[in-house]
């Protein structure tokens, strides 16, 4: 039995001068949950807890509650460990999405664990296989900016080789219209466009989305509404062919339900560093499976959530397309660990045992956390 010996967490983040504005505020900075999880024989395994907006709160949680109830556990249980944290502290009597939040981190750094430990990738644990997965240009990029200088940060990303990329809306309805049309005219058919309002838009302005959607001509309107409006979902696909996408707000795939059993959405985007990790991840593409959607996966900060998400990637049967974070500014990305590239508009998940990430734990003193929201 490889037992749980010390589970820590550790909130950071990275200033991000002049970064991008986007529907829910400007990135002010990029801040992330790692997690560090040892077991009894030594072995080490990483995960990441996406921020919350408030990291250390996510990693007290992880700290103080969570993680020294799983100690002596075994870490190759992930579905008891799952289930069992589940029940403790977030079916009753936890902090709610903030719990999900934490496991999340601590299920990946479990999985991370039991590759290394049994000397496998974790795509190969999960029964996938090692392949190439589209990727497209998302993440902190691409917000609200004057329409010219969108399209040169568009034009940017063509030539790395993207030729699938999602706008920011939830702006003013207007600034939308104008960004949307003045890209697709300039750039024509030959790429895909997606946009992401960021659950910033209304009920009451259902007819202008769906202009919008069409003037872009959308591959998918990304969280128009907030998770709760499910009535807003529904009339806005009954006047739009776009197809919606929602999933990052959505905890477990018990919050999903609903969107994915009505087939009001058709592209599942959670997270999982938001979700429950890679444990609940699977299930919610295979939830999505069983109703024909597309699994699209929302990416979080760093090279872990990367790593992860590409895993679930390799063996979701209905597996669609990562996202990349082309922000300019992101050393979690690029220094926590080898950055995992994208190369002609695709990306394979990491070949080595566990994640397939080693960990430079030097960034732990480097980016200390920087008290604020991480959105201003």
């Amino acid at each position: 039995m490889t037992k749980i010996k010390r589970v820590e967490a550790f909130a950071l983040s990275c200033p991000t001068p002049g970064g991008a504005v986007f529907a829910v505020g400007r990135s002010a900075k990029r801040d992330m949950v790692l997690v560090r999880i040892e077991t009894d024989d030594g072995i080490v395994g990483y995960g990441e807890a996406h921020h919350a907006q408030t990291p250390s709160t996510i990693a007290a949680f992880i700290n103080d509650a969570l993680g020294p109830s799983l100690i002596g556990m075994d870490a190759h249980e992930t579905e008891v460990i799952w289930d069992r944290s589940y029940r403790r502290f977030i079916a009753t009597h936890g902090p709610g999405a903030a719990a999900v939040i934490g496991l999340s981190g601590v299920d990946i750094a479990l999985w991370d664990i039991k590759g290394k430990d049994l000397g496998q990738p974790v795509y190969r644990l999960l029964g996938g296989r090692r392949q190439k997965i589209r990727a497209y240009a998302g993440g902190i990029s691409l917000g609200f900016q004057p329409a010219d200088d969108l399209k040169r940060e568009v034009e940017t990303m063509v030539k790395q080789g993207y030729d699938f990329l999602k706008l920011r809306v939830g702006d003013t309805i207007a600034a939308d219209l104008e960004r949307v049309r003045a890209v697709r005219e300039a750039f024509g058919p030959q790429i895909t466009l997606a946009a992401d309002a960021g659950t910033r838009y209304r009920t009451a302005d259902i007819a202008s989305i769906a202009e919008i959607c069409e003037a872009g001509r959308l591959a998918w309107l990304e969280e128009p509404f907030t998770p709760d409006n499910l009535p807003g979902y529904r009339r806005l696909k009954e006047v739009t062919a776009t197809p919606l996408a929602a999933g990052e707000n959505h905890f477990t795939r018990h919050e999903l339900r609903t969107l994915v059993s009505e087939e009001i959405i058709q592209f599942v985007q959670a997270d999982c560093c938001k979700t429950g990790g890679i444990t609940e991840l699977v299930k919610i593409a295979s939830l999505a499976d069983s109703w024909h959607l597309a699994f699209a996966p929302h990416t979080s900060a760093s090279v872990l959530s990367t790593a992860a998400s590409l895993h679930v990637l390799s063996v979701a049967p209905n597996a669609f397309i990562y996202e990349a974070d082309v922000s300019a500014i992101n050393a979690f990305r690029d220094d926590l660990g080898t950055p995992i590239l994208v190369e002609n508009g695709y990306i394979t998940a990491p070949e080595g045992p566990g994640l397939g990430v080693a960990v430079n734990e030097g960034l732990i003193t480097k980016y200390p956390f920087i008290p604020g929201a991480s959105y201003q």
